[in-house]
């Protein structure tokens, strides 16, 4: 009876909510992904950071910082190791003899972006009672859709080196 009074059977409308519902649930989907990823790389960047800290801190050999966060990296058994590739990671430490130094610190220790080294340090480790590890990931260009990726993840810490306790005061 609605039919005689000017309503017409619609069609195509069913294939057009799917068309653009789909491409919503798509986009959603890859966000949520990213996000994973994204946490699963500020986890083994802080696990990367931590350990290295809590080795290197206590050994006055200042090479044993870039290996342990070579390891840590290369140690991660998880799914997401498979995608998230070491290659992006720079690592970075730097030792300074005092807090006034310290506080005046402005620059970036960090890799050139032009060399293939992923560690560098900065500063010598003889008499230095403070040491700053630092820690980047660059994503890769596929990510640059939803967030900024020049540096998608970072971390430092600020360490009081154990074996150089003996030379550190606030003064």
């Amino acid at each position: 009876m609605l039919h005689r009074f000017g309503r017409r059977k619609q069609k195509g409308s069913a294939t057009i909510e799917f068309a653009i519902g789909f491409f919503f649930f798509w986009l959603m989907c890859a966000f949520w992904i990213q996000v994973s990823m994204l946490s699963y790389i500020s986890g083994i960047g802080d696990l990367a950071i931590a350990q290295a800290s809590l080795h290197s801190k206590r050994l006055a050999n200042s090479t044993e910082f870039l290996a342990d966060f070579q390891r840590v990296l290369a140690d991660n058994d998880s799914l997401w190791s498979y995608v998230v590739q070491q290659d992006n990671f720079r690592y970075s430490i730097r030792y300074l003899n005092s807090f006034d130094e310290l506080s005046a610190l402005t620059d970036k220790c960090e890799p050139d972006t032009d060399s293939d080294a992923i560690g560098i340090e900065c500063g010598s480790s003889e008499g230095a009672a403070i040491a700053v590890y630092r820690i980047d990931y660059n994503a890769p260009k596929i990510y640059d859709y939803f967030i900024d990726t020049e540096t998608m993840f970072s971390r430092e810490t600020i360490v009081i080196q154990e074996y150089q306790r003996d030379q550190f005061s606030l003064d």
